[in-house]
């Protein structure tokens, strides 16, 4: 979910195939030891200003103005540089766009019921978009969140992390940028985006690879390892993907969101089913054990 998004500067590999998945490396979990575990169990707390430590997920993007109060606080709620058409709900501010039931919450994508609000910015479309960056952050490890996507033209759902300390003051201008994007999706079924965003020169250098996937509106385990020497994607717990980590070594936190157009995936047309959902059943991070030895 690129900060800083340059139209056609995605490397694209050949893609992988979930089919294959099978017969790829199966991810060796007798290594990690569990450290951050959301299962939507009980309902979730957001963060917000006033509760400041006490809530688990914040729901507007680190850059920008933090104060709620101010006119350009829209602006941590939404990606402009990519063109994107939602404004990022709150729930604890009465703005929120969220359906949680004891076992998930549904991220939700819909026409925006308060255009008139000055809040909003009078963006189209509200949606929902959650960060641990108050809550956890984590150097190396694992990084999993069982996730069902919605489908249709101008739907943009992504799982990814950032490193925790580089928080853009002006996204708007081009920079470079670090980003694992765990899985993209683009409104369409059998197939997800795993990229990798390196901070080398500006532009920033994308390297993305097309994954096949039977269903993406049904539940799958999307996640990165991520170690000193290798970020290694894996599908339902088996390997899809793998890189030389070259510059991702700070502390990073997760985010999960419902993107509504862009410069990637376009403008929704009338065929778009709204609301539209992107449910999240469990997110979890996991540690590498002491005495892990990169393979």
């Amino acid at each position: 979910m690129r900060l800083v998004y340059f139209a056609g500067s995605l490397m694209l590999c050949a893609c992988a195939s979930a089919k294959d998945a099978s017969h790829s490396h199966p991810l060796d979990r007798s290594v990690l030891a569990l450290t951050f575990e959301e299962t939507f169990a009980v309902s979730p707390s957001f963060y917000n200003s006033a509760n400041a430590g006490s809530g688990r997920w914040k729901t507007n993007f680190a850059f920008g103005i933090q104060d709620p109060s101010s006119k350009l606080a829209w602006q941590t709620r939404t990606l402009r540089p990519n063109a994107e058409l939602q404004y990022y709900g709150d729930p604890t501010a009465g703005t929120g766009s969220v359906e949680w039931k004891p076992g998930s919450l549904a991220l939700i994508a819909q026409s925006n019921p308060y255009q008139a609000d000055p809040r909003t910015n009078a963006m189209p479309y509200l949606s929902a978009l959650i960060t641990t960056q108050k809550s956890f952050q984590q150097r190396y490890g694992y990084f999993e969140a069982r996730i069902t996507m919605p489908v249709g033209k101008g739907l943009w759902p992504a799982f990814w992390l950032l490193p925790a300390y580089k928080i853009l003051k002006d996204p708007s201008q081009p920079q470079p940028q670090q980003e694992i994007d765990v899985m993209e999706n683009i409104g369409k079924n059998g197939e997800y985006y795993a990229t990798v965003h390196h901070a080398i020169g500006t532009p920033t250098q994308h390297d993305g690879e097309r994954i096949e996937i039977d269903r993406v509106d049904k539940p799958h385990d999307y996640g990165v390892l991520l170690t000193s020497k290798w970020i290694v994607w894996y599908l339902d717990r088996h390997e899809v993907r793998r890189r030389a980590n070259t510059d991702f070594h700070d502390k990073a936190y997760m985010l999960l969101n419902l993107a509504v157009g862009g410069q990637w995936p376009g403008s929704p047309d009338a065929a778009t089913p709204f609301p539209a959902r992107m449910t999240v059943q469990r997110v979890r991070a996991y540690a590498l054990k002491p005495g892990y030895t990169e393979p």
